[in-house]
């Protein structure tokens, strides 16, 4: 938190780890609500929405060098009515003045500041500014207010149009399309692809689960080499850079640099999740020791770092410690001499850090210089010695380094990637076999749905006891998936049957008959309806949940929820065909669709026993696993429960083959 001498502003009641950075600013912050928009109506002023999060390095700068800055804020005050908006608390309204930004300057990013006419319609946006060309932009835009009102309605209606046209889901296909487009799907990837350090071939990388995810199932359904060894480079790459923490495990949210070596710092819970389902099924198809540690590694971070005592999970560690950032996370060659000793020259050779710093201000970066097997045929050494001798340094400095006075931590529950932390404890329960994870999973299941449902409504922020704000369609539809993720870890039907019953709510909620697609908010509060279909960092809201209702119609023979999603399917099939890596996890339902979905199910007498050896099964792109104990709710199950002797079906369709004998010690 920034402190000043002055009193505080009203954000010093919010709850938000973002806003409360902004509490002492001299700005007069409004939070974004109808306290906020009755002022600017009745003043006739045009609101100033900034939008950041905790997390973000660029967002502590512009704080620093204009919202602390008195002449700035005088400004602000004078002309505006300023709101600040935590991104990660509010992410469709973000998503409305981030669509203006990318409109106006063809690209965005936060701080993401936007003026906005006092119905919420935007004039302008832009990112991060410094104090000078911030103070002239505020002023410029006061005087067009001032002296041209109707320009700036004008500029605002047009811009509003153009926002809602990009926000509309594509029209629905009027005919079936072909099958087959999944290796047109690939293509898009392989244009995009850079053979030297994995990812896209392009400055700064993003990790892309769904996009490697994808390629895994797309390699491993048509045993194509191509598409398998694309990810399992870029998982390799990833795990040796900078941007995964080799001290204390985790991955931080991207490299600015193409080889994955400098990464702005933040760690969030949503990467670290989705990365350890991600690492978690690299191992499971290759059986590959690297991608085991590194899943494993990742879930012990996520336990020690950002585990609560209310059993959830929080959001982020900031890029910055000590008002600088990578602080926490780098190191002088001085202090690795201080703390390693001998096996300085050793360590540094694998890590390639140097005495003048291989990063900013004579620090060091960790990058690995290879696989340990590949580094000790590069060393001339023996791979037992290398390894001891990196782990005991590691350790060494991962005792030095918890003297550090720590990042900022973001404290807030979000619904949604506390759901994605849940489905990454189940996949890992399932593709380590490790029970630990199971465990952990059913209870982080029953602490989120304990905790988010209030008054019957699911809501997306819980933070000190208290949970605020409606849910969003990213909310439910990633706590489905989650909890099908578990059923399938564990095959506790009540998961599944729960499931079930969230993706009533959110067809009740979100769906809209007349477009075929589910709105990201139900509250029609914005300037346009937003429907989230492409599939960035996390996937997108629709993609999941036509996920969702594909492999539970199976499971509950709902033929018009399969339709939904086959609809959904049909009409992104161009996007797809243009743009694969933006629609991966939509890929991932076509290939499973091309492939026909097969259910493998076991008639058994423990679920506990039955699922282990079903192991073999679970990398499988195209199927869905289930239980069927000497009693079941579930339709699909029905007809084979267990009479005393262990069996296993296969089927495609409601078709099965002829049941097979199981034995659960094989």
């Amino acid at each position: 938190m920034y402190k000043q001498d002055h009193t505080t502003n009203r954000l010093i009641h919010s709850l938000s780890p973002y806003l409360l950075q902004h509490a002492y600013n001299p700005v007069d912050w409004y939070e974004w609500g109808e306290e906020a928009f009755e002022k600017a109506k009745t003043e006739n002023k045009l609101m100033l929405v900034s939008i950041g999060y905790s997390a973000c390095h660029w967002c502590h700068v512009m704080a620093h060098e204009c919202f602390e800055d008195e002449k700035t804020a005088a400004i602000m005050n004078e002309h505006f009515v300023c709101i600040k908006i935590d991104r990660e608390e509010l992410p469709d309204v973000d998503q409305v003045y981030m669509d203006a930004c990318q409109l106006i300057n063809g690209s965005g990013g936060w701080p993401l500041n936007a003026f906005a006419l006092p119905d919420k319609r935007p004039i302008h946006a832009l990112t991060y500014q410094p104090r000078g060309p911030w103070q002239k932009i505020l002023l410029s835009i006061s005087e067009l207010w001032k002296n041209n009102p109707a320009v700036a309605m004008e500029y605002a209606d047009k811009l509003s149009k153009s926002i809602e046209q990009i926000s509309m889901p594509p029209e629905l296909m009027t005919e079936r399309m072909e099958d087959h487009i999944s290796e047109a799907v690939l293509e898009t990837f392989v244009q995009r692809y850079d053979p030297v350090y994995g990812g896209p071939n392009r400055a700064p990388k993003f990790p892309m689960p769904n996009n490697y995810r994808y390629l895994l199932q797309y390699g491993q359904s048509k045993n194509d080499s191509k598409a398998r060894n694309m990810a399992l480079h870029t998982l390799k790459q990833m795990a040796l850079g900078g941007i995964y923490d080799a001290v204390g495990g985790g991955f931080s949210r991207y490299s600015v640099d193409e080889k994955w070596f400098a990464p702005h710092f933040e760690k969030m819970l949503y990467d670290n999740a989705q990365l350890i389902s991600l690492y978690s099924y690299a191992y499971a198809l290759t059986k590959k020791d690297m991608y085991k540690k590194t899943a494993v590694d990742t879930i012990q971070f996520c336990w020690d770092e950002l585990y609560s005592h209310d059993d959830l999970y929080y959001s982020a560690y900031d890029a910055d410690s000590e008002g600088v950032e990578g602080l926490y996370y780098t190191y002088t060659y001085e202090e690795l001499e201080q703390v390693l000793g001998q096996d300085t020259t050793l360590f540094c050779q694998y890590f390639q850090c140097t005495r003048a710093g291989n990063w900013e201000h004579g620090r060091n970066i960790l990058f690995a210089l290879d696989t340990l097997d590949d580094a000790a045929i590069q060393l001339d050494m023996d791979k037992v010695v290398l390894e001891t001798s990196m782990a005991d340094c590691l350790q060494k400095l991962k005792a030095y380094r918890s003297k550090r006075i720590k990042p900022g931590l973001d404290d807030k529950h979000i619904c949604s990637w506390n759901n994605l932390m849940l489905k990454a404890l189940a996949e890992s329960a399932m593709w380590l076999q490790d029970k630990a994870y199971a465990e952990s999973a059913a209870k982080l299941a029953d602490t989120i749905l304990n905790t988010f449902y209030a008054d019957g409504k699911l809501k997306r922020i819980a933070k000190s006891g208290t949970v605020k704000i409606n849910a969003f369609l990213e909310d439910y539809a990633t706590l489905a998936d989650g909890l099908i993720s578990l059923y399938q870890a564990g095959f506790d039907e009540t998961h599944l049957l729960r499931a079930r019953d969230i993706c009533q709510e959110v067809i009740d909620i979100f769906y809209r008959a007349d477009k075929g697609f589910f709105e990201f908010n139900a509250s029609g509060t914005l300037i346009a309806p937003k429907f989230d279909i492409s599939d960035d960092v996390i996937s997108s809201g629709n993609s999941i949940i036509a996920h969702n209702l594909w492999r539970l119609s199976w499971y509950f023979d709902k033929g018009e929820w399969r339709e939904i999603a086959l609809r959904m399917l049909e009409s992104m099939a161009p996007q797809m065909r243009s743009n694969g890596p933006w629609y991966s996890h939509w890929a991932a339902l076509q290939l499973m669709k091309e492939l026909g979905t097969e259910q493998v199910i076991v008639s058994a007498a423990e679920p506990q026993r039955a699922h282990l050896p079903l192991n073999t099964y679970y990398p499988v792109a195209n199927a869905i696993f289930g239980f069927a104990g000497e009693t079941t709710d579930i339709p699909l199950f029905k007809g084979k429960e267990f009479k005393g002797k262990a069996l296993v079906y296969v089927c495609r369709d409601f078709v099965c083959n002829e049941p097979a004998p199981f034995n659960p010690e094989t």
